[in-house]
């Protein structure tokens, strides 16, 4: 993939449209809703429940606006990567105890590794845990594995696991508690160098994926999955490579949050469920807007889930006494509320129906930087979708070798 032209092109098509995804909808309503074109918002107030259900599906109904069309198309088109296929079979005893999304990840992991390692003799896992990945690793390809985790506790889970599910070949995996941080670590950093040594790093969060990266440099192989954008400072941690450099994007706080939206289709059900919540939360933001305009945009926060089944009141009457407030409005005048306010919730929901459509465009520009820097640092690049978005929606990875 020539990654410089995509990320180009990407840039290109998302630069004109920062007013809309670089800003919250909600904390900046109604100032935030009409930055959007109103031809936009026309098709999709006309949109029925199955028609909203296909758009944040990102497909388009009927006949929507030109620039709309054409905009979604381009970026569906500049954000297909290819997939990883294979699918490493693991023993029910190789799994035990394991979520289907932990298997589901370790056996795509291994299956991508096995053909683009066959010079690695020794690997280092970033935030390994318990080590699963790295016993597993050990065991198939006869590394020597480093498994470094901050946390004490998960690595002695670790250590009782291997005991348990003892190698008859012996065990090459060594745990070590430890922080990665940037900057020289004598202790850990000599792990990461070396033409058959691995990097990997399996959703390291935020800042510490470019951590691996910095500390990579001298490695054979690297494979990073980042996850959790939203922890990411610019412009400490974006743009990273010099062609990102010449083509940024003004990402915000909370652009990078929009990263992190999950990307499967929903159900109906969880479609439905989806819009109670924007809808009890949407109208909960306008109250407080109203009757309390001096506390500026106030944080409704996560809410039992039984509440957004029920009444309007109920769920706000939970929400003021959880934040000290008194509306001073009976549980009837609190629904009458809600039912006033049903066409601009259903604005502010059609509104991040749209922007969610510019999501994965920019997890991508983030992901072609930071293939750009491992370029620039003398690495072959490959950027891959890896994971069943529906069982992990940060599925795209990085992967960098120095040898063929």
């Amino acid at each position: 993939m020539d990654f410089q032209a995509r990320l180009a092109a990407l840039t290109h098509q998302l630069r004109p449209w920062s007013p809309l995804w670089s800003r919250s909808i909600l904390q900046g309503w109604p100032g935030s809703g009409a930055a959007f074109p109103e031809d936009w918002l026309a098709y999709a107030r006309s949109l029925d429940e199955a028609g909203e259900r296909r758009l944040d599906q990102g497909a388009l109904v009927g006949v929507p606006p030109p620039s709309l069309h054409a905009l979604l198309g381009a970026l569906q088109e500049l954000t297909a990567l290819p997939w990883h296929e294979g699918l490493h079979a693991l023993t029910v005893a190789q799994t035990q105890g394991l979520s289907a999304k932990k298997t589901h990840e370790l056996g795509r992991v291994l299956s991508l590794l096995a053909p683009r390692t066959r010079f690695i003799h020794q690997a280092v896992d970033i935030g390994g845990g318990m080590g699963h990945l790295a016993r597993l690793c050990a065991r198939t390809f006869g590394w020597t594995f480093h498994s470094i985790d901050r946390d004490a506790a998960l690595q002695d889970k670790g250590r009782r696991w291997l005991t348990k599910t003892h190698s008859p070949s012996g065990d090459t995996l060594c745990f070590i508690q430890a922080s990665v941080e940037d900057g020289p670590q004598p202790r850990i950093d000599p792990l990461f160098s070396g033409r058959d040594r691995a990097s990997i790093g399996l959703h390291t969060c935020g800042p510490l994926a470019l951590t691996q990266l910095r500390k990579s440099q001298g490695a054979g192989f690297v494979l990073n999955i980042g996850c959790c954008y939203d922890k990411l400072e610019t412009p400490r941690d974006y743009p990273v490579s010099r062609f990102g450099g010449a083509h940024p994007l003004p990402f915000t706080p909370h652009a990078l949050a929009l990263t992190t939206r999950g990307r499967h289709d929903k159900t109906e059900v969880e479609f439905e469920r989806m819009k109670r919540v924007y809808a009890w939360r949407f109208a909960f933001a306008l109250l407080s807007k109203r009757r309390f305009p001096e506390r500026g945009f106030v944080r409704a926060g996560d809410a039992p889930r039984t509440l957004y089944a029920g009444r309007f009141a109920l769920y706000a009457r939970d929400r003021l006494e959880r934040l000290g407030l008194d509306v001073g409005m009976t549980d009837a005048e609190l629904d009458a509320f809600e039912v006033s306010v049903r066409a601009e919730t259903r604005d502010l929901l059609l509104c991040h129906l749209l922007r969610d459509r510019f999501a994965r465009a920019l997890e991508v520009v983030l992901l072609l930087d930071r293939a750009l820097l491992l370029e620039e640092l003398g690495f072959q690049v490959e950027l891959l979708q890896l994971f069943d978005p529906r069982l992990s929606p940060r599925n795209l990875a990085l992967i960098a070798s120095r040898s063929a």
